[in-house]
């Protein structure tokens, strides 16, 4: 059966196979397609996605689903809704992060079949059993420019994760700095990191969430300036609510360009370095 897949938006993770498309149907399509499969990871994106599953009926059957309608997620399965080389080995999470979906959406923590791919998306990999971790790592180990993109929980790491992440020659990590709380897990884990040779600023990044209620441009500089400080590299991942709105001004703007280009933070850490010297 050939199952074309359907999204309301392209991102970097969007399968790129002929059965893959993004937004409305084009002027070729394969000749065999006998489902499709309209999948939506934001919620803001919903309307979108139920025109293009009207639309996309007149081709064959519809199914529509994905994040933004709550559901679950089971066993993956490699580049159906995800590019080839992305991977997720563990669905839910036992955190209840006030910003975060997951638990809701997918409920507690659950390891799933270990499938091939560099790039691991769970959603908190270091909560699995260590039987678990250490056979993702061995996984890891077999490919080109592993990385850890999905966000790893400062909070538990400990030296032994860090010996994997030489092993398989980690090129990214990326923690997480969600809340001014979680200042003291990111100071330990940058203390457990820098024990490790593997350790490089370049490659222990950090998502540090920014623009929520209540935040202030002011507050989320000095975040992001004290994780640097720190040793990561920081990465700001700007807040939506359910609708998809998110704080929007020109300070804002240029916060985010900021604090979101490798090449200007680059040059923000070797000024903070020069600095000390």
């Amino acid at each position: 059966m050939s199952i074309a897949r359907v999204f309301p938006r392209r991102t970097k993770a969007t399968p790129d196979d002929e059965y893959a498309f993004v937004g409305y149907i084009p002027l070729f399509l394969p000749p065999d397609i006998s489902e499709v499969h309209v999948s939506c990871t934001f919620t803001w994106d919903i309307p979108e996605a139920e025109r293009l599953a009207t639309a996309w009926a007149r081709i064959a059957p519809v199914k529509i689903g994905g994040p933004a309608f709550g559901d679950r997620g089971g066993e993956f399965t490699p580049g159906m809704y995800l590019k080839r080389g992305y991977t997720i080995t563990s669905r839910g999470c036992d955190n209840r992060c006030w910003f975060c979906s997951v638990p809701w959406r997918e409920g507690a923590l659950r390891e799933i079949e270990i499938r091939e791919g560099n790039d691991v998306l769970d959603n908190n990999l270091l909560a699995c059993s260590e039987g678990h971790i250490r056979a993702v790592f061995a996984m890891l180990e077999r490919q080109p420019n592993a990385r850890l993109s999905g966000g790893v929980d400062a909070g538990l790491l400990e030296p032994w994760h860090v010996e994997l992440f030489a092993a398989a020659k980690i090129s990214e990590a990326f923690f997480s700095y969600d809340a001014p709380e979680g200042w003291g897990q990111l100071v330990r884990a940058a203390e457990i990191l820098k024990a490790n040779s593997w350790y490089t600023p370049h490659k222990a990044r950090c998502y540090v969430l920014c623009g929520y209620p209540g935040d202030t441009i002011d507050a989320a500089e000095k975040r992001c300036e004290d994780t640097l400080r720190l040793g990561f590299y920081p990465f700001a991942m700007f807040y939506r609510d359910t609708e998809g709105r998110q704080i929007k001004s020109k300070k804002w703007g240029d916060f985010q360009r900021r604090w979101t280009r490798p090449a200007i933070i680059y040059t923000t850490w070797r000024k903070m370095r020069e600095s000390k010297a």
